[in-house]
């Protein structure tokens, strides 16, 4: 039964025609082609023109594969193998048009596939590079707006020393407050491109989880007040007293959130919580969470506020603040949740697992930064302090060289060339340099390098602050690294620089 199986196949799939070695028909069996007795080969396709000639120059046999024969409307797909029998041409036709057209199937799903995938690749490489390029030019253009603003924070800050009418102490209020929203919107601008290009890292530390609760009760007290709403912190009693995390990033998270709801809140009440989700050896499971009854989200806004710059009706535009928060929280591997009613209100909420110390840290690990006064170093013989300012940019030099020259503290030098220093310091004795990193000729950073390898101590010591554009926490490690005793990073206010240069007068 087997063999008469194997026949029925191989008649089907098989045909065997025995021609000359002119390529005249001795023999077929007709299975698959039809051809005549006596007749040229080549009668039945073209192909079989030239057979008589290759087998000549043939010792035993060749074979070739996937050709095609028959006519456009009943194709036939063959590999067809030519051997010398006895002074004879047999050709051996195997029909493998099923086989053929599914591999040709195949290898043009595949085919299609590595196309689909290259234009993938293509488009997502025209889209990385569109995305690199709104990074650079956002980084850029925030860099050059750090100059201009912090030449309007000092002079802004200068007026209001001065003697001015009602009118003009008002005007002068508000040019201040918007100058303020203009840096924390340049910071928020920073932030953003810094979690698009992957630049943001977590940097976990202990901190004093009181001050952190302490510092956002004072703050947004005082902000609620003034719009005529009551803020209230609910903290679950549990939580221990030090955490290990990022304080700065989950501070920035918790300060977007509630900055948001005193923002779209214009009566009733504001409520920060913290719970404890879960406490497990060293570390706890938290829930932080903001409640507002301001004016609610809009059901089909809810899926779009997280991004940029996104415009509520009827208020101003959201900004970056939650762009900014969805951004933090998944480096924290966190989400941040929300329940709104327009008219209503709104509920954010997010959970963070943090770690803390088993052992209470002996002092406080972290100081908020304070705005008050700091004492001022004694002056020496009631001599002032010579600063040797080094800006390239005129409206910087003319910011600063006001903020500092209205102390009554300093005397002040001014260079504008970083290759002028190094004749300023051997010829003057100063106490301190304000040196900007960006200078013509030579970088501040090489500059200090080659101040600290100075073989005078009164050189070489002479304490050093950079002034740069530049704000991301890598660059301005590198700066501390090169040698400077501090860096500020632009825009900032007289006191923050007044504080940092005090710390290193004597």
């Amino acid at each position: 039964m087997l063999k008469k199986l194997k026949e029925h196949y191989s008649s089907n799939n098989f045909q065997f025609i025995l021609t000359d070695t002119e390529g005249l028909v001795v023999e077929s069996d007709q299975t698959l082609l039809a051809v005549n007795k006596g007749a040229p080969i080549g009668e039945l396709h073209p192909f079989f023109i030239s057979i008589p000639e290759i087998m000549a120059s043939v010792q035993e046999s060749t074979i070739f594969h996937c050709v095609q024969l028959g006519s456009s409307v009943d194709s036939l797909t063959a590999d067809i193998e030519v051997l010398k029998k006895e002074g004879h041409i047999l050709v051996v036709i195997c029909d493998l048009t099923a086989h053929y057209l599914s591999y040709q199937a195949m290898t043009q799903s595949r085919n299609e596939s590595i196309i689909d995938s290259e234009l993938i690749l293509l488009k997502n490489h025209e889209l990385q590079e569109r995305e690199d390029f709104k990074n650079e030019f956002i980084q850029n253009f925030s860099h050059e707006l750090r100059n201009p603003l912090t030449n309007i924070i000092a002079l802004t800050n200068i007026l209001r020393r001065t003697d001015l009418s009602s009118e003009q102490q008002r005007i002068l209020t508000v040019l201040k407050d918007s100058t303020a929203n203009l840096k924390l919107m340049l910071e928020d601008i920073l932030s953003i491109s810094m979690i698009a290009k992957g630049k943001l890292a977590l940097n976990p530390s202990v901190f004093s989880f009181s001050q952190l609760v302490d510092f956002l009760k004072l703050t947004y007290t005082t902000r609620a007040k003034e719009k005529g709403l009551v803020f209230t912190i609910t903290v679950d009693e549990k939580i221990p007293a030090y955490l290990e995390g990022d304080r700065l990033r989950l501070l920035q998270v918790l300060t977007n959130l509630c900055d948001n709801a005193t923002k779209y809140t214009e009566k009733g009440s504001i409520e920060l919580y913290i719970a404890l989700n879960q406490k497990r050896a060293n570390t706890v499971s938290l829930r932080f969470g903001v409640k507002d009854t301001g004016v609610g989200i809009p059901k089909e806004s809810l899926e779009t506020i997280f991004e940029s710059f996104e415009q509520l009706r009827r208020t101003e535009g959201v900004g970056l603040g939650l762009a900014i928060v969805k951004g933090l929280l998944a480096l924290m591997k966190s989400k941040v949740n929300i329940i709104s009613t327009a008219g209503v209100g709104s509920h954010f909420y997010f959970d963070v697992t943090l770690s803390f110390p088993l052992h209470q840290p002996s002092v406080p690990v972290f100081q908020e930064h304070s705005r008050k006064k700091v004492v001022k170093p004694r002056l020496r013989n009631n001599s002032k302090f010579k600063v040797l300012l080094v800006e390239d940019n005129e409206q910087v030099q003319t910011a600063l060289f006001k903020m500092l020259i209205d102390e009554g503290e300093f005397f002040i030098d001014v260079v504008n060339d970083g290759a002028l220093v190094m004749e300023e310091i051997v010829n003057n004795a100063y106490d301190i340099i304000l040196m900007d990193i960006n200078l013509p000729n030579i970088s501040g950073d090489q500059l200090v390098k080659v101040i600290r390898s100075f073989p005078f101590n009164n050189i070489k010591k002479i304490p050093v602050i950079g002034i740069t554009a530049y704000s991301y926490e890598e660059q301005l490690k590198t700066y501390l690294k090169a040698g400077m005793n501090a860096v500020l990073a632009k825009p900032f206010e007289a006191h923050e620089l007044l504080k940092t240069m005090h710390r290193f007068l004597r």
